[in-house]
């Protein structure tokens, strides 16, 4: 299973260093996130349903605190 996002983001490369460090020791989905001008693109693939939402969860959460972080 795979989902693709594409978010909207003023300094992706940020959020990307920011996130990079929560990466490390996933087991239940792989992940991939990369910058597009001002966006950000997150391709997530996992075997099943849960994997994939787990994923896709993380990666939301992760990327709105590091942008609310750079908005502070």
């Amino acid at each position: 299973m795979k989902a693709e996002l594409e978010i909207e983001c003023k300094d992706p490369e940020t959020v990307i260093r920011s996130i990079k460090p929560d990466e490390e020791g996933i087991k239940k989905f792989d992940a991939n996130i990369s910058a597009e001008k001002n966006k950000l693109k997150i391709r997530v693939e996992a075997n099943d349903i849960p994997g994939l939402l787990a994923g896709i969860n993380s990666y939301l959460r992760l990327i709105k605190v590091a942008i609310d972080a750079m908005e502070a």
